[in-house]
C-alpha cells in the first residue's frame, strides 16, 4: 500500500493557498476595520491634503448602484447618485441639484448621506454636468457625532430593486422629484 499522506497535503496546501488568494482582495472590503472597509466620498470636514477643482457640501438623497455608464469611451460600472447642494465651497456650481459618480473599481462604501464631497466635473451629453467624487474620506476619522448623523439618514433610506435590477436606494422627501406642485 503506498503512503499517499504526502501528495494529499501538497494537494490541500496548493487549493488553500488559491483560495486564499482569490479572496483576499474580496475580504478586504468586507472586513471591518480595514482600511478599504472604511475609504468612501463624504467628508466631515474640508481635507487639507486633498487638492479637487469642485468641493460642495451635499445631501445625497439617491444612489443606484451598477449603473453602466459611459466614461472616457469605455463603459464601466459605476454608483450613480443624485444629490442636493446645500453650499458651494469651491468651484462653480449653480445649479440647486447635481449628479455623482463613482467608479465601482474600489471597495468604497458610497450611497445616501451628507457632508462635504470633493471631486471634478464632468460633462456627460445624457446627463449634463455630473461630479465624478473622489474616494479617499475615511470614515475612521469621523466624529461620533457626524457618524450618529449618517446612520440616522442611512436608516431613513428606502431601498429596492428598480426595473433593471440594479439596486436603489432613495432618501424620502428630498430632490425635486420631492416638490408637490
Amino acid at each position: 500500500m503506498i503512503n499517499n499522506w504526502l501528495a494529499n497535503m501538497r494537494t490541500w496546501a496548493v487549493c488553500l493557498i488559491a483560495y486564499c488568494a482569490a479572496c483576499t482582495s474580496a475580504v478586504a472590503c468586507v472586513l471591518p476595520g480595514t482600511p478599504a472597509s472604511s475609504k468612501g466620498i463624504l467628508f466631515e470636514h474640508v481635507p487639507t491634503d486633498i487638492d479637487a477643482p469642485v468641493i460642495v457640501e451635499a445631501t445625497i438623497y439617491n444612489a443606484t448602484d451598477n449603473v453602466s455608464f459611459a466614461y472616457d469611451r469605455t463603459f464601466v460600472p459605476v454608483t450613480l447618485m443624485k444629490a442636493r447642494v446645500d453650499r458651494v465651497i469651491k468651484g462653480s456650481i449653480d445649479t440647486k441639484y447635481l449628479m455623482i459618480f463613482v467608479s465601482m473599481d474600489s471597495c468604497a462604501h458610497v450611497g445616501v448621506g451628507r457632508g462635504i464631497v470633493l471631486g471634478t466635473l464632468r460633462d456627460d451629453p445624457q446627463r449634463g454636468i455630473m461630479l465624478e467624487a473622489i474616494q479617499k474620506a475615511d470614515r475612521r476619522d469621523w466624529s461620533k457625532e457626524f457618524f450618529a448623523k449618517q446612520a440616522a439618514i442611512h436608516d431613513a433610506t428606502k431601498c429596492f430593486r428598480n426595473e433593471f435590477g440594479a439596486r436603489e436606494c432613495r432618501l424620502p422627501g428630498i430632490g425635486p422629484e420631492s416638490i408637490q406642485p
